[in-house]
């Protein structure tokens, strides 16, 4: 019985070992999304060329097309340290959407028609 006992305990912590040094998935950006960066994208699923790239907190985005006209867009956090808060008004106003770093939407709705402005953590 006590050999059992200690073959399931050397089993146990073999698994246990195996599953702690296991490396985890890093998560990969999208084409020319640049590290610390913001990437809005013109089509859904990080397509249809290169993205506009925002690397800090802005007020207003207005000028940014892609930013702007994001529905049936796609937008990327590649941020270093932070999440992101996006938001349909400027100067951090109206509806906002946190993204988390390291995630996107590959498919933008109409829920967000706009992004004006962004505030990083």
């Amino acid at each position: 019985m006590l050999k059992r006992v200690l073959s399931a305990a050397t089993v146990l912590l073999g698994v246990t070992t195996c599953i702690a040094v296991a490396p985890s998935a890093e998560a990969v950006a999208p084409p020319y999304c640049n590290s610390g960066a913001l990437c809005a994208y013109y089509g859904s699923n990080y397509s249809d060329g290169s993205p506009q790239q925002v690397y800090q907190n802005n007020t207003d985005l207005t000028m940014y097309d892609l930013f702007y006209n994001i529905q049936g867009g796609s937008l990327y956090n590649n941020g270093k340290q932070c999440n992101v808060t996006v938001y349909t008004g400027k100067s951090y106003t109206g509806a906002s959407y946190p993204l988390n770093r390291g995630t996107g939407w590959k498919a933008i709705g109409s829920n967000l028609p706009h992004i004006e402005s962004n505030y990083w953590c």
